[in-house]
This record gives C-alpha cells, sequence and structure tokens, in this order.
C-alpha cells in the first residue's frame, strides 16, 4: 500500500510540472500599475487550462504575470500598450506571480473575484459579503 501511495504522489508531481499553481490570500495583496506587454490565452493554472495572462510592465521596469480568470469569462481584454491598475494577491514564493482580484482599465472596474479570493465565475452564489456570482464578467462603473 505504502508503494502504491509513493507512486501515486510521483505521478501526480510528474502531472502537475510546469504548471503554476498557488492560491490567492487576503494577507498577501498587491496593486500595480503597469502597461500590457503580452496577453495570453490558454494557458495552464492549477487545475485549470484556458486561463487568461496578463504580462504587465510597471514603470520600474518590472515584469508581473497576472492570472487573470478563464478565457470565457475575461471577454473584453485590455490591449497591448494599455495601461491598467489591478489589485491582486501574490504568490508566497514569487512576487512577480499574481492572481487578480480586479482589473481597472479605461474607466472602468472588471470584477474577477471577491475580496476573499473566491472566484466570481464560481459555481455557487457567495452567502457573505455584497459580491454576488456572475455568468459572465461585468464591467462595473466607477
Amino acid at each position: 500500500m505504502r508503494k502504491l501511495l509513493t507512486l501515486l504522489f510521483v505521478a501526480f508531481l510528474v502531472a502537475a510540472e510546469g504548471r503554476v499553481c498557488f492560491f490567492f490570500s487576503p494577507e498577501r495583496k498587491i496593486e500595480i500599475v503597469g502597461k500590457v506587454v503580452k496577453i495570453e490565452e490558454n494557458q495552464s493554472f492549477c487545475r485549470s487550462d484556458y486561463f487568461v495572462v496578463i504580462t504587465l510592465k510597471d514603470r520600474r521596469g518590472r515584469e508581473f504575470k497576472v492570472y487573470v480568470s478563464p478565457a470565457w469569462f475575461f471577454t473584453e481584454r485590455p490591449g497591448l500598450g494599455e495601461e491598467i491598475k489591478i489589485k491582486g494577491s501574490y504568490s508566497q514564493n514569487n512576487r512577480t506571480l499574481v492572481i487578480a482580484e480586479w482589473i481597472y482599465s479605461r474607466g472602468e472596474k472588471f470584477l474577477l473575484r471577491d475580496s476573499r479570493g473566491f472566484p466570481l465565475w464560481g459555481g455557487r452564489k457567495r452567502r457573505f459579503g455584497k459580491e454576488r456570482r456572475r455568468s459572465k464578467g461585468k464591467w462595473v462603473k466607477r
């Protein structure tokens, strides 16, 4: 039994190799203002494929990889070279990897997660807090 568990664990590690996986932590929030350098679709994130990933370059020249949401949820995307502001949670191991909570672009705010980090594209309604589940992403006028 022990050998089987060890083998399954090794198989899991091999299958997960190459995937970025970290969790949203309200204690590690960061706001970034920067220009969009790259927008990628179909990126792997944890157990999900088809994530939108935006690469931002801030004014000091640092690049951040921002994991936004599944591609079907984030349909109105900023353009290359556009300056945007994001708020999200950075990875404990690498501050340049960020999970977005919201994105502010063109005078509008795109909500992706509630303040605790639960995705708004999830299947359940959130009982606590003011945000509710949405079937598709929605821009909120500020």
